[in-house]
């Protein structure tokens, strides 16, 4: 059997697929693995068994249309079984297109599909902590149903005699050996992934009295002055413990001193992933215009962490696109200030700093799978006065949710000693409109996956089920459910009452609260995609006839002047025709007439509400 696997992209993602590799040696021994990369890679390839052949692609096939053909042609000659296209651009697909190989795996992507035998779908959440880039890697290994045991971490293979080289370097600049060694990434591989360098400096400066370590400094050569300028900055007191020259002249020299360090620290990039292959703790600081989830890899919050600006201020990431991000980075970059993570920091080297056994990263991808824990959920609930049914709410989410948070609008009753009796974050806000306050709730939530109810409503067995087998595969940026109203004790079934959809599972910034007060939805942003879940959300609406009537006076104020705000006119064809078309609509259209007398009583006060509504907003248009 011969293979192909192609990655043309620089070193973190050509040594994340290398996992395709090594996995393919496991299922297929005596199968011939080829990799296709840039020859600049190929160190962190040295020593790696499960390739057989490096294809390198080269400045020459990007240059010449001639040299890139013969390339294409030569591997079109070695009649391969099985290419997987990691990288999935132009220059891969005339490669797979020529290649005539029986079975081409790539990732689903519009326009590309027709190329391939197997088109794995790109997920976009992780399922576990070992990082997306390399779920998304490993996916593609699930066309061909391998019974092997998959292996997660990618390796770097340093031999004996290289780590007696690293031992003569650092002999001969006299570097203590008594003392922990520390690399400090200080500069990114372009300036829009490079951490302000006056920040860098006062990370090494905390690092240098943290822990009073050798510090070595990653950068390449043309990227001396910029080094120069983090050093300058440093305290005297820091100088003292950093080898400034003490760097690999070549890629592979970096490697083999990386490998002789304790950790390290610094700007996310090539080093970092060279670094964790290496089995080496890492604190990584990402630009904002990069994805976290994709990158931060194996991170437990211990051997691995990370920082990020959406970690502080959120809400300069949420609202942009990756290109925006992208394109305003280096302005949002100073944003990210040193005292925001710096106990983290030291948290992060206190622990690898202990003498005591740390946590082995496992292999076994089923593993940590099963080990992760779902994506927590926050439920947010806005109350005031609630407390006939707010514990039948709280009851209903303990097993489902991970945080309980609860805005109240300064209840009178029993409200906040029902909540005093759950794990509930109480708060108290001021009300000021349905949407206004529920904006607000949702802003106190610590999960990125909120779900989002008033006090009077729980959730039913069958959607309780369904929210659970939702969040292990997140797939979805927002969920709907019905919503079944319970009216003086009966449970109505029809008119405009059922299902009465609602979106109440979301993500965070997924969207916002939007509509017209008293009414209120949750409206997804273009292009955001929306599921369904099974079962219904209980609402209890109304005790008794009376208290609908008086509900109907107090939202037909709500409603009248919230129009107004939004310049909307009343006159006296809306007064006659807008009552009449909803009573009808809801009783006739919508059947409420086979719910009985409960159900004429409903469609009644729709006819009140909408009548009211319009009249008093005509009142205030006419009102001088």
């Amino acid at each position: 059997m011969k293979i192909l696997v192609i990655q043309q992209k620089m070193i973190g993602d050509v040594l994340v697929s290398t996992l395709l590799c090594n996995n393919l040696r496991k299922a297929y021994p005596n199968a011939q693995i080829d990799y296709m990369v840039y020859k600049s890679t190929l160190p962190v390839l040295q020593g790696n068994t499960s390739i057989d052949n490096f294809i390198l692609f080269e400045k020459k096939h990007r240059k010449s249309k001639l040299q890139f053909f013969k390339l294409i042609f030569d591997v079109r000659k070695e009649k391969y079984d099985l290419v997987i296209d990691a990288y999935s651009k132009l220059e891969s697909w005339l490669t797979v297109l020529f290649s005539n190989a029986t079975i081409k795996i790539s990732y689903k992507k519009f326009g590309r599909t027709f190329l391939y035998t197997h088109n794995v779908p790109l997920s976009d959440e992780p399922k576990s902590n070992i990082g997306l880039v390399i779920e998304r890697r490993l996916s593609l290994l699930d066309p061909l149903n391998l019974d092997i045991e998959v292996d997660v971490i990618p390796n770097l293979i340093v031999t004996k005699d290289e780590r007696k080289f690293v031992s003569n370097i650092f002999n001969e600049y006299q570097l203590d050996r008594s003392k922990k060694t520390v690399m400090i990434s200080i500069i990114g591989s372009s300036s829009n992934k490079t951490y302000p360098l006056e920040y860098m400096s006062e990370v090494v400066d905390f690092v240098s009295t943290k822990m009073n370590a050798n510090i070595l400094f990653n950068y390449i050569p043309n990227q001396l002055e910029l080094a120069q300028v983090v050093y300058d900055n440093c305290k005297e007191e820091t100088k003292k413990n950093i080898y400034f020259n003490l760097l690999g002249k070549n890629l592979r020299e970096f490697i083999i001193i990386m490998d002789s360090c304790d950790f390290i620290i610094g700007n996310d990039g090539g080093a970092i992933n060279m670094a964790k292959a290496l089995k080496k703790p890492s604190f990584i600081i990402f630009s904002p215009w990069i994805e976290k989830r994709m990158w931060s890899t194996f991170e437990d919050g211990k051997l691995h962490d990370s920082v990020h600006l959406l970690d502080y201020l959120p809400n300069l990431i949420e609202e942009k696109t990756k290109k925006q991000l992208k394109d305003s980075s280096i302005a949002l970059y100073p944003n990210l200030k040193p005292s925001y993570f710096e106990s983290k920091l030291s948290e992060f080297i206190d622990y690898n700093l202990a003498e005591k056994d740390k946590t082995i990263v496992s292999t076994n991808f089923n593993e940590l799978y099963a080990k992760h824990k779902n994506f927590p959920l926050s439920a947010v609930i806005i109350t005031y006065n609630e407390e006939e049914h707010l514990e039948k709410c709280l009851a209903s989410l303990i097993d489902v949710c991970d945080e309980i948070i609860v805005v109240d609008s300064f209840s009178t009753d029993k409200t906040e000693e029902i909540c005093q009796k759950y794990k509930v974050t109480f708060i108290q806000h001021k009300f000021e409109g349905y949407i206004e306050q529920k904006n607000f709730a949702i802003q106190q939530a610590t999960h990125n996956y909120i779900l989002s109810l008033d006090g009077d409503e729980a959730l039913s067995d069958e959607l309780k089920n369904s929210i659970s087998n939702v969040k292990p595969h997140w797939n979805h940026d927002g969920f709907y459910s019905s919503r079944l109203n319970n009216y003086c004790g009966q449970w109505i079934k029809h008119s405009d009452w059922y299902p009465d959809k609602k979106l109440r599972l979301f993500k965070k910034g997924s969207g916002e609260w939007r509509g017209i007060n008293p009414h209120d939805s949750y409206s997804l942003k273009k292009g955001k995609k929306m599921g369904r879940l099974d079962g219904d959300l209980y609402h209890w609406i109304y005790r008794d006839y009376d208290e609908h009537k008086q509900k109907v006076e107090n939202f037909s104020n709500i409603a009248s002047k919230a129009y107004y705000k939004l310049g909307i006119k009343s006159n006296y064809f809306k007064i006659i025709t807008r009552p009449s078309w909803a009573f009808f609509k809801s009783y006739f259209l919508r059947l409420g007439i086979l719910d009985g007398k409960n159900g004429y009583r409903i469609c009644k006060q729709s006819f009140n509400v909408t009548l009211l509504k319009y009249q008093k907003l005509y009142k205030l248009w006419h009102q001088k």
